[in-house]
């Protein structure tokens, strides 16, 4: 059990006013918070409203349940327009770094009503997909995953699939060991940016961002890392998860360090450009009853979930599940006991 002891934040809250809606239909507030989330339990997706948490419809997950030594997991992916979602379902089997990826497509109507699930052509061939996007104009899906099998140093690629045909083009980062891309953002319908991760001897968590890639649709697949990186001055060290803001500007990051019997998480802005400090949107620090709950804190709920409006709003699994607005942090319903950390974006 954790107690948080302590929370800062570098921004106030926005005001807004309310406004008179339809029953059962959330609006997203001014500066661009959006009206619903989803969140991935066991095998069912869940719609919950941004406001205060409640939930406005859900979706089984088809096939068969995991077991323990085939556990079934599941992570959601936002479109930019906040209704469209990617659910990328894991289901793990006796090599470790190895797990078979099915993705399904679902639409959330504008009263958080979700659609039927429809499954995507894609064959993940037990390497793990880490990060998927879908374009703006919903016809194209990247993907990031990472090959961690068999043992080595780590390697990534990103894949760009056709939603329609399944046609896929791949860049592969098999020459370059020991990088790997993270979350895939679109910077408008032809160009790929990913942040560019690199393994300093604790494999992906923590490890450190070196730059961001561009991959040109309208150039050649290939290698990964032929593609444009703007490199930052030096390596941002110590992140356990980022992802690339609306607008391609900024980095949205988190960061964990233990103390005794405490852990501390921080959100922070950088600038995609050159991985500087923009802002800190959070720090919180939470007590442990021992040192090896906090470790475990550390690597499992020290997470950036999603990204919306102009990096204002974020949904954070920072120690505890919920949304930080310009700062300030609100807790969301999302898990249940048999379910952490948890699975969702917006």
């Amino acid at each position: 059990m954790a107690v948080f002891v302590a929370a800062v934040s570098a921004c106030t809250a926005s005001q807004y006013s309310p406004a008179s809606v339809p029953a059962g239909v959330s609006l997203p507030r001014p500066g661009g918070m959006p009206g619903y989330y989803v969140v991935v339990a066991g095998r069912e997706v869940v719609v919950r409203a941004s406001g205060d948490g409640h939930v406005t419809g859900s979706v089984a997950i088809p096939g068969p349940p995991g077991n323990a030594r085939s556990p079934v997991g599941g992570e959601p992916f936002a479109s930019a327009d906040g209704r469209r979602f990617v659910i990328v379902v894991s289901r793990g089997g006796d090599l470790p770094g190895v797990s078979d990826d099915t993705l399904f497509l679902l639409t959330v109507s504008p009263g958080g009503r979700p659609g039927k699930l429809s499954r995507l052509n894609f064959d993940s061939r037990g390497v793990p997909v880490i990060g998927a996007a879908l374009s703006p104009d919903g016809r194209l899906l990247a993907l990031s995953l990472v090959q961690e099998f068999p043992p080595g140093p780590l390697y990534g690629s990103v894949e760009v699939i056709t939603v329609a045909s399944g046609a896929t083009r791949t860049w592969t980062g098999r020459d370059a060991p020991g990088y790997w891309p993270g979350v895939p953002a679109w910077a408008g319908d032809g160009t790929v940016m990913v942040p560019w991760w690199h393994d300093t001897g604790h494999g992906m968590i923590p490890a450190e961002i070196t730059g961001v890639r561009y991959l040109d649709l309208a150039a050649p697949s290939g290698s990964l890392a032929a593609a444009r990186l703007i490199a930052f001055p030096a390596p941002t060290a110590g992140l356990a998860s980022a992802l690339i803001g609306p607008g391609g500007g900024d980095v949205i990051t988190s960061s964990c360090r233990a103390g005794h019997h405490t852990a501390t998480v921080r959100i922070a802005e950088l600038s995609a450009t050159d991985g500087r400090l923009v802002r800190v949107l959070r720090t919180q620090t939470a007590r442990f009853g021992n040192d090896a709950d906090a470790q475990d804190a550390i690597f499992s709920t020290c997470q950036v979930l999603s990204v919306a409006g102009d990096s204002d709003h974020v949904l954070v699994q920072a120690f505890a599940f919920g949304r930080v607005d310009n700062g300030v942090f609100t807790s969301l319903p999302g898990t249940t006991p048999r379910v952490r950390p948890v699975s969702a974006a917006w």
